[in-house]
C-alpha cells in the first residue's frame, strides 16, 4: 500500500475571520520520490489580514483519488499557527493533493472557504511526474478502428452558410454543419475567415464540456490572423444565446439513459459520442484545408479541457494538423483509475463501474499522444480536480513529437492561468512563423 508520511510543523500566529485559505509548496518545482515536500497553509480574512482563530483539517491524498490511502488528517489551529506548515512524502511518481475541510470558528460555527478555478483552496505537488505511465494499454486494432471511422465520414455532408448577423471585426463568419452519415445527428458551429487578400493559418477547436459555445472565437488562440473553426459537439443547433443552449443541453441529457452525454454508450465504441464527433470534426478540418484562404502549411488543433482532449485526438486523426495546443486536456489516462490514480474527466471506469473498460482505450488521450508527431504544447494544473495532473502527464509522457512542451501551473485548478494562456499563444505564434 502506498503511503504518504505526514508531519505538522508550526510557525507564527495572527488574526480574525478567514475568507480564503492558501495551501502551496514552499518551492515551485517537481520533487523526487521519497523527498520531503513542505507545504505552507495561510488563512486570510476578507480584508486580507491573517486569521487569529479557526480550526480545520487538511486531508492529504496520493494523486487525489478518493479510494487511495488517506494519511492521518492534519489538524490546523489558527490560534496557534498562521501560517502553518506540514510535510509530506510520496513513494511513487504521482501528485500529492492537500484539501482543507470547512473551518470552525471560536463560536462553533462552520464556514466554507472562498474558492474559484483560478484560486482554489487545495494544494498540490508533483513527484517525478515525468515517470508517470498510463494505466491502460493501446488496443491492437486502435489504428484500424479509427481509420475505418474516418473513412465512413470522408464524404459526410457539409453545409456552410455565411451569417451576416454574427459580427466579428475583420472576419466573415459562417455557420458550418457536418451531418453524421448514419443520420443520427450532426455537429455544427462557426467558421471565421479573415477578410481581405492573403493566405492564413488555421485553428480548429471544440469548447469545454457543457452546453456548447455561442461564440465564433476559439479559446486557445494565436495573436496572428487565423482561420478559426469552432465546432460544438452536441447534435442540436448552435443557438444565439447561452440560455437557449442550456435548455437544449438539459433536454438532451434528460433523455439519455446515463443522463450525461459523456457517459452515454461508453460501453459501445461504435456508438460512443466521441467517435462520431471526432470523425465529423476531422471531416470539417479537411473542408477548411481545401479553402483558397488557407496557407496550406499551418493548421493547429487547440482547446481547453474537452477541447484539449479533442486537440490531442485531432493531432493523430487528421493529416492536416501540424501543431497541437492542449490546455488542461480531458479524456486522458482512463486506466489511471485502475492504477489507483485519478483519471481525467469523464472518469469512465469509476463512473460506469467497468462497463466502459473495453471502449475507454480507443478514446484515451494517452494513446493519441503516443502517435502524435507534430509540435505539441500541453498545460497542466497541479491542483486540477477535473482533469487530474497525473492523467495529463500520463498523456504527455507518451509524446514522441520532436518539439514538445508541458507548462506547469502550480497553483491552478481546472482553468489556465494567464501565464498558461500566454505560453499557449507563444507556442502557436512560433509554429505559425515557421
Amino acid at each position: 500500500m502506498k503511503k504518504l508520511i505526514i508531519s505538522l510543523v508550526s510557525v507564527a500566529a495572527c488574526m480574525l475571520n478567514a475568507a480564503t485559505v492558501d495551501i502551496r509548496t514552499t518551492e515551485f518545482r517537481n520533487y523526487k520520490v521519497g523527498e520531503t515536500v513542505t507545504f505552507t497553509v495561510t488563512a486570510k480574512a476578507d480584508d486580507g489580514s491573517l486569521m487569529k482563530d479557526g480550526v480545520f483539517t487538511v486531508y492529504v491524498r496520493d494523486s487525489g483519488i478518493d479510494t487511495a490511502e488517506i494519511c492521518k488528517p492534519i489538524e490546523i489551529d489558527l490560534s496557534k499557527a498562521n501560517p502553518a506548515k506540514f510535510t509530506a512524502k510520496l513513494d511513487r511518481p504521482g501528485f500529492i493533493f492537500a484539501s482543507p475541510s470547512s473551518y470552525k470558528t471560536a463560536d462553533g460555527k462552520y464556514n466554507r472557504w472562498k474558492s474559484s478555478a483560478l484560486k482554489p483552496c487545495d494544494g498540490g505537488a508533483a513527484v517525478e511526474p515525468e515517470k508517470i505511465r498510463q494505466g491502460g494499454t493501446m488496443p491492437s486494432d486502435f489504428d484500424e478502428f479509427w481509420q475505418k471511422s474516418l473513412a465512413e465520414y470522408k464524404n459526410a455532408k457539409i453545409t456552410v452558410k455565411e451569417d451576416p448577423e454574427i459580427k466579428r471585426p475583420g472576419c466573415k463568419v459562417s455557420r458550418e454543419r457536418v451531418e453524421f452519415p448514419d443520420g443520427s445527428g450532426f455537429i455544427d458551429g462557426f467558421l471565421s475567415i479573415p477578410e481581405g487578400a492573403g493566405k492564413f493559418p488555421a485553428i480548429v477547436s471544440v469548447p469545454g464540456a457543457g452546453h456548447g459555445t455561442t461564440s465564433p472565437y476559439v479559446l486557445v488562440r494565436s495573436s496572428q490572423k487565423c482561420i478559426e473553426l469552432h465546432m460544438n459537439v452536441h447534435p442540436y443547433p448552435t443557438m444565439k444565446t447561452s440560455p437557449e443552449m442550456s435548455k437544449l443541453y438539459k433536454d438532451m441529457n434528460s433523455k439519455l439513459t446515463t443522463k450525461a452525454y459523456q457517459h452515454e454508450f461508453a460501453w459501445d465504441r461504435d456508438k460512443y459520442v466521441y467517435r462520431k464527433v471526432w470523425s465529423a470534426l476531422s471531416r470539417a478540418i479537411d473542408y477548411v484545408a481545401q479553402l483558397p484562404q488557407f496557407d496550406g502549411k499551418h493548421f493547429a488543433a487547440s482547446g481547453n479541457s474537452q477541447g484539449g482532449g479533442t486537440a490531442l485526438a485531432m493531432g493523430y486523426l487528421n493529416k492536416n494538423i501540424t501543431c497541437v495546443a492542449a490546455s488542461v486536456p480531458a479524456l486522458c489516462d482512463h486506466g489511471g483509475y485502475l492504477a489507483k490514480r485519478q483519471s481525467g474527466w469523464p472518469r469512465l471506469h469509476k463512473s460506469l463501474k467497468g462497463r466502459a473498460d473495453k471502449t475507454a482505450p480507443y478514446f484515451d488521450g494517452a494513446n493519441f499522444t503516443a502517435k502524435i508527431k507534430v509540435p505539441t504544447i500541453i498545460t497542466v494544473g497541479y491542483i486540477d480536480r477535473t482533469c487530474s495532473p497525473s492523467s495529463v502527464y500520463a498523456a504527455y509522457n507518451n509524446l514522441k513529437s520532436p518539439v514538445k512542451q508541458i507548462f506547469p501551473m502550480y497553483l491552478n485548478g481546472h482553468r489556465p492561468s494567464p501565464q498558461g494562456f500566454r505560453a499557449l499563444t507563444k507556442f502557436l505564434n512560433w509554429h505559425f512563423s515557421q
